[in-house]
């Protein structure tokens, strides 16, 4: 009997689905094109979001950062790929940064378009929904954006900290100052 792969690895084509050019010319009705210039962000973590970009030409890569300003790469995306979670949908803040490599040309489809486009487009919406869904709750899971808890992880207040913040669906992390130099620093300083 052969083993199902890890979970991230089964749901990674769910939570980066590649859009084609018939599908792609289905969203067109709901967005504007823009140009990127090499470098520029088209989503910032922390800044709300401006909408739903799909890539039409070019390379951005994703990276996540923590409080202490280290990133760590999500993805790279190219052609029929999106940009956006769930937090697409309403507006919110962004918990990463995509970053156009080299000139990127994107279809933005701001929120209200975005749901339009999800009810009119039933089959192709149920996809990026499902994928808006996983991406948010990976992040979370991850526990690399948000506010950063400093101190012993088993303490009482770190404990109350973390159950607030999992209860609210915030994404957070926690740096243990025994064990985290850059932790340790601003332990000693504050």
């Amino acid at each position: 009997m052969e083993e199902a792969p890890p979970d991230h690895i089964a749901r990674h084509h769910q939570m980066f689905p590649v859009l084609d050019a018939a599908e792609i010319a289905r969203v067109r009705r709901f967005g504007e094109p823009k140009i990127f210039a090499d470098g520029a962000r088209l989503v910032t973590a922390g800044l709300p979001v401006a909408g739903m970009h799909v890539i039409l030409r070019g390379q951005i890569s994703i990276v996540q950062r923590d409080g202490l300003g280290r990133t760590v790469p999500i993805v790279r995306e190219g052609p029929g790929s999106f940009v956006a979670d769930v937090g697409a949908l309403s507006g919110r803040t962004s918990m990463v940064d995509a970053v156009a490599e080299g000139e990127v040309e994107a279809l933005l489809v701001p929120p209200a378009q975005l749901r339009a486009l999800i009810i009119a487009e039933a089959d192709l919406g149920e996809r990026i929904v499902r994928a808006l869904i996983l991406r948010r709750a990976a992040l979370i899971k991850q526990e690399g954006s948000g506010p950063v808890l400093i101190g012993c992880p088993e303490s009482t207040e770190i404990l109350r900290l973390q159950n607030f913040l999992r209860r609210n669906g915030q994404p957070h992390h926690v740096l243990d100052g025994r064990n985290d130099a850059d932790a340790a620093v601003l332990m000693h300083e504050y």
